[in-house]
Formats: C-alpha cells, sequence, structure tokens
C-alpha cells in the first residue's frame, strides 16, 4: 500500500518561486507603474570614473560683506525649476574674492538665477561656466543680470560688481538675462553610460538578494531548474532596477529629445574694461578695403569707471586686420581686462590674450602685467589708435564655429 506524505513547507513554497507567463507580465505591469511615479534626482548623483573633459563647471570670483549663503539656482529645460538643482555657499564678511567651482549636469541648462545674502552687498569679480580643460564656455558680466527681488541696486565696482540687497529684504534673487541655453558637448553619451551602469550595478545587487531568498525556500533540481529561476529572479531584478533608476532614465532621455529655441547668427568681439573718463570707442576691421567708416562700430563708454563690457559683432568674412580705436581724443587711461569672440548663443569661441593690442598711435604708454593692460593715451591726443597682432586676428578667423544650434 502507498503511503502518501503531504508536501512539505519547502516542496510547498516552490509554486511561488515558479517562473511563468502570467507571474512575468503582472511583475512587468507592476513595474511599468512604479516607473510613472514621480523621482527628482541630480545626476551628479551618478558620477563616472572616466567622465572626459567636456563636463561644465560653474566658477565665481565673489564676496560679501554680511554673514550668510549665497544660492545659485538653475533650470534644466524641460523641467524648468526644481528645489533640488541648487548650489548653495556659506559666505563670511571678506573683502577679498575667493573662487568656487562646482559640477553641473549633463543637461540643457536653460535659465540661472542668483540669491545674495540678505540685507547686504554681494561682490562678483567674474562668473562663468568652464570645462575641465579649464575653457571658457560662457562668461557672465553685469549688464546680463536683472533684479527681481528685494535688490536695492546692481553697481559696478573696480573688479566687479555688486549686487546690493534691501536692508529689510529676507529673499533678494536676480535673474541672469539674456539666457541661451547651455548644453554640455557629449552629454548624450554620458547619460547614457550613467543609466546602464547606474542600473547594470542596482540588477546585479537586487539579483543577489533575490537569489538569497529563493535558495532559502527552494533547492534546484538540476541545472535546468537552477537557470529557470535564476534568469526569472534576473528579470525581476532588472525590471525594478529600472525602476529604482526612473528619476535618471527619464530626465536623460527628455534632455536627449530637447530642442533648443533658434538663436541669432553671427559673432561678436566683447571687450571687457574699466575706463578713467567716458568717451567713445570704435571698432574698424579691413577685409580687403582698407580701414574706413562703412566697416567699423562704435560704442559710448558708461559714464562710471568701473569695469563694463562693450561688444561690437564682427563680419562674417574673414579680417585682414583689426584695429580699435578706445576713445575719440584726449588723455585718458583704460583698462582692458579681457578680450574674447562670443557667437550668438552667448558661446565664448576664443578668448584672446589682453597683450594681443600694439599701441599705433596717440599713446603714450601701454603695459600687460596682472592679467590686463593697462593703456595710456597721450595728452594732445587726436585719434588714439590699438591694432591687433596678425596672430589674433588668425585666431578670430580660426573660432570654432556651432555645428548645431544646440552647441553640441
Amino acid at each position: 500500500m502507498t503511503v502518501h506524505r503531504p508536501p512539505s513547507t519547502v516542496e510547498q513554497s516552490v509554486d511561488w518561486f515558479r517562473p511563468t507567463r502570467w507571474r512575468a507580465l503582472f511583475a512587468a505591469m507592476l513595474a511599468a507603474g512604479a516607473f510613472c511615479l514621480p523621482q527628482d534626482v541630480p545626476l551628479e548623483w551618478y558620477p563616472l570614473n572616466n567622465p572626459g573633459t567636456d563636463i561644465n563647471y560653474l566658477e565665481i570670483s565673489c564676496a560679501a560683506n554680511v554673514n550668510g549663503e549665497v544660492q545659485i539656482h538653475y533650470d534644466l529645460a524641460p523641467q524648468g525649476h526644481r528645489p533640488i538643482d541648487v548650489i548653495r555657499i556659506p559666505i563670511s564678511p571678506t573683502t577679498q574674492t575667493f573662487t568656487y567651482t562646482f559640477p553641473l549636469p549633463d543637461a540643457p541648462m536653460a535659465a540661472m538665477r542668483v540669491l545674495p545674502p540678505a540685507a547686504g552687498e554681494f561682490t562678483i569679480r567674474q562668473m562663468r561656466i568652464i570645462n575641465r580643460r579649464n575653457e571658457e564656455i560662457r562668461r557672465f558680466t553685469r549688464d546680463q543680470f536683472r533684479a527681481e527681488h528685494d535688490i536695492a541696486a546692481i553697481t559696478p565696482s573696480a573688479e566687479g560688481w555688486k549686487l546690493i540687497s534691501t536692508p529689510t529684504g529676507a529673499a533678494p534673487s536676480t535673474r541672469i538675462e539674456p539666457f541661451a541655453p547651455i548644453i554640455p558637448v557629449g552629454n548624450d553619451h554620458r547619460n547614457l553610460l550613467r543609466c546602464l551602469l547606474s542600473t547594470g550595478y542596482l540588477t546585479l545587487m537586487l539579483w543577489i538578494i533575490l537569489l538569497a531568498v529563493l535558495f532559502v525556500f527552494h533547492r534546484p533540481r538540476g541545472w535546468l531548474d537552477f537557470i529557470t529561476h535564476a534568469g526569472f529572479m534576473a528579470l525581476l531584478a532588472g525590471l525594478f532596477a529600472c525602476v529604482g533608476n526612473r528619476g535618471l532614465i527619464r530626465n536623460s532621455v527628455e534632455y536627449a529629445h530637447y530642442i533648443p529655441p533658434p538663436v541669432p547668427s553671427g559673432v561678436r568681439l566683447e571687450f571687457d574694461l574699466a575706463t578713467s573718463s567716458p568717451s567713445h570707442a570704435q571698432l574698424l576691421w579691413d577685409t580687403g578695403h582698407g580701414y574706413n567708416e562703412a566697416e567699423s562700430l562704435r560704442q559710448e563708454y558708461e559714464s562710471h569707471p568701473g569695469l563694463q563690457t562693450l561688444r561690437f559683432t564682427l563680419p562674417d568674412q574673414p579680417l585682414r586686420a583689426l584695429r580699435f580705436d578706445p576713445r575719440d581724443n584726449g588723455e585718458g587711461r583704460l583698462h582692458i581686462r579681457g578680450i574674447r569672440v562670443v557667437d550668438g548663443e552667448q558661446r565664448t569661441r576664443a578668448v584672446l590674450p589682453v597683450d594681443s593690442l600694439r599701441a599705433f598711435h596717440d599713446i603714450a604708454g601701454i603695459n600687460a602685467a596682472d592679467n590686463q593692460l593697462v593703456v595710456q593715451t597721450a595728452p594732445e591726443a587726436t585719434d588714439p589708435i590699438l591694432v591687433f597682432t596678425p596672430e589674433a586676428v588668425a585666431q578670430i578667423n580660426n573660432r570654432p564655429s556651432s555645428v548645431s544650434p544646440s552647441g553640441r
């Protein structure tokens, strides 16, 4: 007579782990629903061992006269502002500016706001975006800052500019305009690597945990049974690893499909400078017809001795020579602290050495030191003239150009 023995607990539990199509479908539907839940995560939480040299950094040299915190908010397109997309800098009173550098996410940056300490003065000597090769991607200047809340004034200073908060303001803020989107070079490739590596690591960890639980209740009956169950556990681990990384995956897909708005074509030559007395400056270029008024632009200085930026739109054709007349006439002193070529996206395409200028006429003295060029015009000057070196003209003509509207 055959004695029927009731199945043990271990044997009864086998059904809970047996791979079936319905269980796989249920797991996939559950994972898909969970994948749709919101998850805000910054991409820099997933660093790469060898990210390359195109990672963008924010560099700011600043100081304050009060204790407090500086916040720099950036909006990532197409998501807009999120509370997690912020850089915080604790700051103490000092007259010396310090330089801070922060990595930026591999995402299109569509806006930026600077929130200075309340009830004080916040001085910015320079603010720019660079890559790991220390190449300048974009430089921000005083005339691009706009007051939003609790800002009494944005004033020039000898080295930069100041954001002055109102005495009773609790939440001062400024925004930077105009602001063309900044898209890091190669960000889609790096984000794909982040998705693959992070999801792969999480899948492996979940798979190990699921296998440990499986082998507590189930003993494989041969290799085929082991492979079937282990494969099913790997499927579950992969599905829910994607759920765990849903923010990273969805963000990367959105950033890859982002289409920036069109931007004006053309390039500009920009001068960061300070002058002892206001006047007019003129840029003249030779495209084969010599210097003439038709191929020139004039800009008027702001009426203050602090740092300011002059911008001249350059012609689309190659230049043979370039000339800069720093003032109309008379004696004056000019401190040139930066010369660069900027495209329609406001990306810095070339940074020229300050000693790219040479005295040509009515210049009493010219000296390059401490990363600035000091130009002194003669008292009896009627037409002071500086000319660019042939090397500088060649650098302007050979400037890199955008390959697409996004700057990739």
